[in-house]
């Protein structure tokens, strides 16, 4: 399944790879593509992965950023 986030409080590509390590390494993410100019993260995964296991990594992986649904509109 393939689900896109917004990410706030990313402002260089060493952010971009930061947030990119942070979600690959959630339980059950496959993968992740981060555009730093949209401010968005697609996530691929196994199985549904809950909002709050991205945020809590990206909470415990620096904290500067968060993260939320972007739209429903293309996610399978």
């Amino acid at each position: 399944m393939k689900r896109t986030y917004e990410i706030k409080g990313m402002t260089c590509n060493g952010c971009r790879g930061h947030v990119e390590d942070t979600l690959l390494n959630v339980a059950g993410v496959a993968d992740v593509s981060v555009d730093l100019k949209n401010t968005a993260a697609t996530v691929e995964s196994q199985f549904e992965v809950p909002l709050e296991n991205l945020q809590k990594a990206l909470e415990n992986n620096g904290g500067q950023y968060k993260i939320q649904p972007k739209n429903k509109v293309g996610q399978t």
